[in-house]
């Protein structure tokens, strides 16, 4: 049985009310400046649950929340449950980016500074930080050496107990992630934005729409692994009893005084199994 929150309890941290909220260009745009520590200029492009498609036989992507200025191409991703595979995913996700926004003909001098953003309920990489920004560099033993290619991975781990590095508006963003104050401008106008969806009608129906959508696609998947192990099952016992036949036949022959030779070429085992009966 899946289980979905009310719509009532849904909070930033639930995937559907995350998308939602960062519809909101003005809100998206603090919560990213106030993340990277840089400014982001006018969202020429906003949208939720954004699926790159890079080849029809290539692994399609669905973004939470992808936008674009007329520098930067950022992706922030809401991530509740433990993932291994997040630092790659992080790097599919930067080279569907890059190709989504890189028209043909154009130099290479001219694409976009590429970030991905996920936002952690836990500590993705446990070393106990609260924030890890990477860049691709060169290690030199004496001093780095940055490659320069504007793209920048960054993940926050808001479930850090030392803070004590963030810039306080930072900080008071994780704050609200992680007990729901609302001590900040920022996240103030994060709480409204909330009270205003949960009193819209078609954000709810919308919400309605989306829990039934993924209750049906793990019933399904669930059925199809079902019906997957029992053909599997199947036919390993269709092979085990293949084998018991043949293993009996041998016997049989063996107590006729047929070779072993004889015997392999009429059950098609091998000389050691037969050795071994």
């Amino acid at each position: 049985m899946i289980k979905f929150k009310a719509w009532e309890d849904l909070t930033f941290t639930d995937d559907f009310m995350f998308s939602q909220v960062m519809k909101n260009k003005e809100i998206c745009k603090e919560v990213v400046e106030t993340i990277l520590g840089i400014k982001v200029g006018k969202i020429e492009f906003l949208t939720s649950q954004y699926e790159i498609e890079i080849d029809p036989e290539a692994k399609t992507i669905a973004m939470d929340v992808y936008l674009r200025d007329e520098k930067k191409i950022i992706n922030v991703e809401l991530q509740n449950g433990h993932r291994l595979e997040l630092p790659k995913r992080s790097r599919y996700y930067q080279a569907a980016a890059d190709i989504d926004n890189t028209l043909p003909g154009e130099l290479y001098s001219e694409m976009k500074d590429n970030y991905v953003i996920f936002i952690c309920t836990f500590d993705p990489f446990l070393h106990g930080k609260a924030f890890y920004k990477f860049e691709n560099i060169y290690l030199n033993e004496d001093k780095p050496l940055r490659l320069n290619d504007g793209t920048y991975k960054i993940f926050l781990n808001t479930a850090s107990d030392d803070l004590t590095l963030l810039d306080p508006e930072l900080k008071l963003f994780y704050d609200y992630i992680r007990r729901g104050t609302a001590d900040s401008t920022l996240t103030e106008k994060i709480n409204s934005s909330i009270t205003e969806l949960k009193e819209n009608r078609e954000t709810r129906r919308k919400y309605m729409t989306y829990t039934t959508r993924i209750a049906e696609a793990k019933s399904e998947a669930r059925e199809e692994g079902i019906k997957y192990g029992i053909a599997i099952g199947e036919k390993a016992g269709e092979e085990r009893g293949r084998n018991e036949a043949k293993l009996e036949t041998a016997k049989n022959a063996l107590t006729m005084n047929l070779s072993i030779e004889q015997v392999a070429t009429l059950t098609g085992l091998s000389p050691e199994e037969i050795e071994k009966l």
